[in-house]
């Protein structure tokens, strides 16, 4: 995103709905090139425009922009250091033993929203449910055949830099993926410790 629509944002979002005159004067730009960029950023829902009545009917109403919901998403965020120093506090409050242990029950209990397959299913299945189940949350997963048995690669870490801070919550997703394979595995490659991907190890003789 450019410069001055990231302005653009960030000043609707400190000072609230502002007429094109206002806005133009924040981002140090002219109302015509002012008026482009907002044009943009309301064509992609990002900001909203709303004509203000006049009490007197001469000239035109002048329009009002103004942050939609969605712009949030464009302007910075500390979720990171958020997730950080609650598991910062949590350890610091419960000891590491039971962080982890807690982690791997919130793990277990993701995966538990997926709906339960039946009994006997094969692992392949269950692999396949696995790979869509994390896809759609923004792993990114692969299944992989492997003269070993399978491996699943996970290619994106939705929440890289806090499981570099904090290794500890690579528990939660051993404890999701295994729920979900209902099958031990292994981890070999893991994103937190610099691999390019997080590999998870599955023998073709577990149930």
């Amino acid at each position: 995103m450019s410069t001055i629509r990231q302005v653009i944002l960030e000043t609707l979002s400190q000072r609230g709905p502002l007429p094109i005159a206002e806005i133009a004067r924040a981002a140090r730009h002219s109302v015509l090139a002012t008026r482009y960029h907002l044009g943009l950023l309301v064509g992609e829902g990002l900001v909203t425009s709303d004509t203000v009545a006049r009490k007197s009917t001469v000239g035109r109403p002048p329009a009002l922009y103004a942050l939609a919901d969605r712009a949030h998403r464009q302007l910075p965020k500390q979720y990171d250091l958020l997730a950080v120093s609650v598991l910062a506090e949590l350890r610091h409050t419960l000891g590491e033993k039971e962080t982890r242990a807690l982690l791997r029950r919130t793990g277990k209990r993701l995966a538990g929203s997926m709906p339960a397959v039946r009994r006997g299913t094969r692992l392949v299945a269950r692999l396949e449910r696995a790979v869509e189940f994390l896809s759609v949350r923004g792993y990114m997963a692969q299944l992989e055949k492997t003269n070993a048995g399978f491996a699943l690669r996970v290619c994106n870490c939705p929440y890289h830099e806090v499981a570099r801070a904090q290794r500890e919550v690579c528990e939660m997703d051993v404890a999701m993926i295994s729920t979900l394979l209902d099958a031990p595995m292994k981890t070999t490659q893991c994103i937190a410790s610099q691999d390019a991907q997080c590999v998870f190890v599955i023998k073709p003789s577990a149930k």
